[in-house]
């Protein structure tokens, strides 16, 4: 085995982890400020399919025949792998009806970690809620934000957990053998390549926007403020801003791409059957004839962007603007955002899209808030919202096609400032 370094993010001292035996020569970066313990809510054994090995599906076809509970149950059903990066998997667990898993209990505790321990359970749900991105610099670890302890930024600090992180990261490559991310043919905008030092130049000044102290406490701001740091950096005289040739006017754009993409990241009915791709064919159909009136629909109720737009929201409570500056972040750090991380999107339109994502959850919030007649939400509504938002971004499978859409529409810092102010 060889050795690898950990490296606690930011500024943490590593010496203590230094010479660690692991069996790939790496380096493990771990966000600092980002907790998690599971909560025993039993969220994620809710709807959630999970994929089986066949190792898994041996061990707990075993355990189950020692469990009268699970006599003449079914179990398992196959798995049909339409993504190669799913080779490893040939079954999921099936669901009771009500879709909650075969083996969660009445208290929300699975019955095979209860009864066998941790290692009995499936991979996958030994595996969630951590995330790993490998890149030229070592492997960056995170979180999922479907998980609720996640989302409370429960328990015990990530950076104090590299022992654990060191292990699932073993467990990923060895589920996901074929997650190779190329960062290669990475963008600064579509068509100038970005080299993998000059992001992390780039990537440095970003988070320091973002988590810059005495700056306004509202994530949008922040964000607004590292886009703009961004668009120093972009070549002389390059002109985000010119009009493709759409019939529409700016603002219908404006009004369809994010109706179209509010219905894919934020549907009302979380646990049906996911997108995994914009429907980009019918909206540039809308924008060769666009309708006269575009309203988005949430909870059964149609809301004009007139509405919205007047609506001022302002600040979050204070946690519902840390879960945000969580969520930005780890999906920052990670490289979840542009490249291999997310899309092959440029790291303008990357970014800008990540902007994008915090503006559909605050329209989200002015959708419900106003249906609710209250001023705002509190911290555990807008958290059910994020955890829709990463349920969804982690089934997302964005064609080429939609991928050409984005980075032509999210690359305009005119209709990026729109969005901003819709959101505000």
């Amino acid at each position: 085995m060889n050795g690898r370094n950990v490296i606690l993010e930011p500024g943490v001292n590593t010496a203590e982890y230094s010479g660690k035996q692991s069996l790939f020569m790496t380096q493990l970066h771990i966000p600092a400020g980002i907790n998690y313990e599971c909560s025993g809510c039993g969220n994620c054994c809710l709807e959630w399919p999970v994929p089986l090995t066949p190792q898994d599906v041996s061990r707990i076809t075993s355990l189950a025949a020692e469990d009268t509970l699970q006599s003449g149950a079914v179990l398992f059903r196959s798995l049909r792998r339409s993504d190669v990066k799913l080779q490893s998997f040939t079954n999921t667990l099936e669901k009771r009806n009500d879709g909650r898993c075969e083996f969660l209990c009445a208290d929300s505790r699975c019955l095979l970690h209860s009864a066998w321990g941790a290692e009995a359970k499936p991979e996958m749900c030994q595996l969630f809620p951590y995330t790993f991105t490998e890149t030229p610099s070592g492997i960056y670890a995170s979180l999922s934000f479907a998980s609720s302890g996640a989302l409370y930024n429960f328990g015990r600090a990530l950076t104090d957990q590299a022992e654990v992180l060191e292990e699932r990261w073993g467990l990923f490559k060895c589920l996901f053998p074929l997650v190779q991310l190329d960062w290669s043919s990475a963008q600064l905008i579509d068509g100038q390549l970005l080299s993998w030092t000059a992001y992390l130049n780039l990537e440095e000044q970003i988070l320091s926007c973002i988590t810059q102290s005495g700056a306004a406490s509202r994530v949008d701001l922040k964000l607004d403020d590292a886009r703009r740091f961004i668009a120093q950096a972009l070549p002389a005289g390059v002109d985000l801003d010119c009009r493709p040739k759409i019939e529409a006017s700016q603002t219908a754009v404006d009004q369809l791409l994010l109706r179209e993409l509010f219905d894919f990241y934020l549907p009302d009915n979380v646990f049906a059957e996911p997108k995994s791709d914009l429907n980009v064919k019918a909206l540039l159909e809308q924008f060769v004839a666009p309708p006269c009136k575009v309203q988005i629909n949430s909870g059964g109720r149609a809301y004009s962007f007139k509405q919205l737009l007047d609506y001022r929201l302002g600040s979050l409570d204070a946690e519902a603007e840390d879960l945000l500056f969580r969520f930005v972040y780890c999906r920052i750090f990670s490289k979840l955002y542009f490249g291999a991380g997310f899309a092959n999107l440029s790291l303008l339109a990357g970014f800008n899209h990540l902007i994008v994502l915090v503006s559909l959850v605050r329209l989200k919030v002015k959708m419900m808030a106003q249906s609710q007649q209250l001023n705002t939400l509190g911290f555990f509504a807008v958290a059910e919202i994020v955890r829709a938002l990463d349920r969804q971004l982690s089934q997302a499978a964005l064609s080429k096609q939609s991928v050409a859409v984005l980075e032509v529409l999210l690359s305009s810092p005119e209709r990026i400032e729109r969005i901003f102010a819709l959101a505000a």
